[in-house]
């Protein structure tokens, strides 16, 4: 019964391994014509400011884990609808800004990274001037909490990075097959970071062991959504609904 129950789990899980979804973006409100489709957002390459700790006082960033804290904006290049790029109107600019956590070990010339929290919000921006990022014309469209994530790269800056984040859209911009995605919590989005540079990184912590250092990583990324259909939130429903009868059970 255990092992039966351990399934149906599994196979809820699995529902949100599910191909890429072709989502309604409404830019009505800024000008736009209210109805592109994409199931793909493009990043531009920007560049990410990082601090790193040495949190396990060796004074070096080889011999375990140190934490970080990486965050920027990037400007999003365009939304694609299976790979084929979608033009924009010039009205506005569209941004996402987040931040990340996690910890970093590095072996030989390998940086092996493992994500352990983090957040992301989409913007909209009408105050149009090539790159900046204006808080006071810009409006949230939703945002992106951290679900797993992971990332190998070298110390010379080549690599990718693997982030799969829950979206939250606000109301009345995102639809799929008509209905408003506002409120779904089983779309998600598959983010693929590859990294181009890594500036200013040092081998070693200046100061004591539990200082910090700051370095910039240059990337761009690509990011995937997935809306679930209903009969997968219906086998959803059964992990669910088998985990819940398993608790009852020992109970």
């Amino acid at each position: 019964m255990k092992k039966l129950l351990a399934g149906l789990a599994l196979a809820g899980a699995a529902a949100f391994n599910v191909n890429a979804s072709v989502i309604t973006f409404d830019d009505s409100s800024f000008g736009g014509s209210g109805s592109t489709m994409f199931d793909e957002i493009d990043w531009d390459p920007d560049t990410a400011s990082v601090t790193q700790t040495d949190t396990n006082g060796n004074g070096s960033i080889f011999g375990g884990p140190d934490a970080f804290m990486e965050y920027g904006q990037t400007l999003l290049v365009n939304f694609k609808n299976t790979g084929l790029p979608n033009v924009l109107p010039t009205d506005y600019e569209m941004y996402l800004d987040y931040m990340f956590t996690g910890t970093a070990e590095t072996t030989g010339s390998l940086i092996d990274v493992l994500f352990s929290g983090g957040n992301a919000t989409l913007w909209a921006d009408t105050t149009v001037n090539g790159g900046a990022f204006d808080v006071g014309t810009a409006t949230s469209l939703g945002t992106f909490s951290f679900v797993m994530g992971d990332c190998l790269t070298r110390i010379t800056g080549v690599g990718s990075c693997d982030i799969k984040m829950k979206f939250n859209a606000n109301p009345g911009y995102f639809y799929y097959n008509g209905n408003d995605i506002a409120g779904n919590a089983f779309v998600h989005s598959d983010l693929i970071v590859t990294v181009q540079d890594i500036i200013g990184l040092s081998p070693d912590y200046n100061g004591v062991p539990g200082s910090a250092q700051n370095f910039e990583i240059r990337h761009d990324g690509n990011q995937t959504f997935s809306v679930p259909e209903p009969a997968s939130l219906a086998v959803l429903g059964l992990g669910l609904l088998g985990l819940r009868l398993s608790r009852r059970n020992k109970s």
